[in-house]
């Protein structure tokens, strides 16, 4: 009776376990960084992040949905901004929103975001203006393998498309 009381024990440690949220970082180059979270201990992807710089800029696909968030610390709730990112010859603003204090982000289309990462691929640093001010350069050099890891994650689990897979992918 006694060791069934501690398997049952131990059995619910590692079950109650696996559910954890976690966050894994799958690379890294430089200031860029590509991620995947699971809200049930890593059984499931439930979004794929691309981080640079720290907080400054992340790019974030969960679902259908895929956003762009830029830290700004003058930045408050509700208040809208214009947000360009510059790599090289490559320009595209975003009409952001802050919807918390400090963060503004806006939604975006799949192949936007294609084809902006794919811009950043041919350039050596990005620019973030936010409005009229512009951020310090973020080197782009050697973050090729970064940028496709976190295309690679979005893709595998369907991420950012109108499509259903009809199954859980495993990461």
């Amino acid at each position: 009776m006694r060791r069934a009381s501690i398997a049952a024990g131990l059995l619910f440690c590692f079950s109650a376990q696996a559910q954890e949220a976690i966050t894994t970082p799958e690379r890294m180059d430089g200031p860029w960084v590509a991620l995947h979270h699971s809200s049930d201990g890593g059984e499931h992807v439930d979004a794929c992040i691309l981080k640079a710089s720290g907080p400054t800029l992340q790019f974030r696909a969960a679902g259908k949905e895929i956003s762009i968030q830029v830290a700004d610390e003058s930045a408050s709730s509700g208040q809208s901004l214009p947000v360009t990112l510059t790599a090289g010859t490559f320009a595209r603003t975003f009409p952001m929103t802050s919807t918390e204090t400090g963060v503004l982000s806006a939604h975006v289309q799949a192949d936007v975001l294609r084809n902006t990462l794919e811009a950043f691929k041919k350039a050596p640093s990005l620019t973030i203006r936010i409005g009229s001010a512009d951020g310090d350069p973020i080197p782009l050099e050697g973050s090729t393998q970064t940028l496709d890891s976190f295309v690679s994650c979005m893709k595998t689990h369907n991420f950012g498309t109108s499509e259903k897979s009809g199954r859980k992918a495993r990461h």
